[in-house]
């Protein structure tokens, strides 16, 4: 039985799961506000259904993610914004189609906005309707992780262009072997003079770049934002950090660890080749950045 017909069968099995011929669609409040307390988390029921009209918010980015959504009936609209900017389309999804699983299972914040642009019927689950799931109908969490990181690996693919150049199954080593992450603004990631302990990819929000001279002085480089990797020096040549990091707004990442970095993908020479010729061209812009100061 397909993942899709086990919800089904869920649906209409679950006492909290209305007839489908119940009536007419109500609209519902799809998502809980971001001050949500923990006892109301802990008391929200594990699996229910939501009947929303066209152009109802279900969940918002940057919000905390206390469940996931799958779409039974009708279509919604994945949105995304950047610099505050109005939000933009970046695609649709359907009946047997679901979203949200990367914040509910890895503790990050929603990466988009998903909006209703017919009326729907979604099922949410909870922490604790995915393990219903796995008891009761053999939808394991695994398979739920597998999706998100999938789901990371296309973002990462659609960001970064020295990740998309690499050999497909590479491609899909890396989207195992990174951890998702979220940072609020103001934390250093990497600090110039010491060693870095892990390969980033920034798929949400800002990060500054400097340079500090030995006077105090700072040079800035240019901005890190959606789809840049950093970090890439310290791993590669064991050398410290050459520049320093810091979130500018709150940032979601995929973090690859240095001892996972050099047990797993070390010898693997595409990637090794297009990190070094990353690292060269970073090398040689601080170059730059420390004659200029002179």
């Amino acid at each position: 039985m397909s993942l899709f017909a086990r919800l089904q069968a869920l649906l209409s099995a679950h006492p909290s799961a209305p007839e489908a011929s119940a009536g007419p669609a109500v609209a519902v409040t799809p998502s809980a506000p971001a001050n949500v307390t923990e006892a109301e988390v802990a008391a929200a029921p594990p699996v229910c259904t939501r009947y929303l009209q066209a152009g109802q918010v279900v969940v918002r980015e940057g919000d905390p993610g206390n469940s996931m959504f799958v779409v039974l009936e009708g279509r919604v609209a994945v949105l995304r914004g950047n610099d505050g900017a109005a939000n933009m389309e970046v695609g649709r999804l359907g009946a047997g189609e679901f979203f949200g699983e990367l914040a509910l299972l890895t503790g990050t914040k929603r990466t988009a906005t998903v909006v209703t642009v017919e009326d729907v019927v979604l099922l949410e689950l909870t922490q604790a309707g995915v393990r219903e799931l796995g008891k009761d109908y053999g939808v394991k969490g695994d398979q739920m992780q597998l999706a998100a990181k999938e789901r990371l690996l296309a973002d990462t693919l659609r960001s970064n262009p020295l990740i998309a150049a690499l050999p497909p199954e590479v491609q899909h080593e890396l989207g195992d072997a990174f951890v998702p992450c979220t940072v609020p603004a103001g934390e250093t990631l990497l600090t110039r003079g010491q060693p870095g302990d892990a390969l980033y990819v920034l798929l949400r929000g800002k990060c500054e770049v400097f340079h500090t001279h030995g006077d105090g002085r700072q040079s800035p480089y240019p901005l890190l934002e959606e789809g840049a990797l950093f970090g890439e020096i310290s791993l590669l040549r064991s050398r410290l950090a050459t520049a320093t990091v810091r979130t500018v707004t709150p940032c979601t990442l995929l973090k690859l660890e240095r001892d996972v970095f050099k047990k797993a993908f070390l010898g693997q020479p595409d990637l090794r080749g297009a990190l070094v010729r990353l690292g060269l061209e970073r090398l040689k812009h601080t170059l730059e950045v420390m004659g200029e100061a002179k």
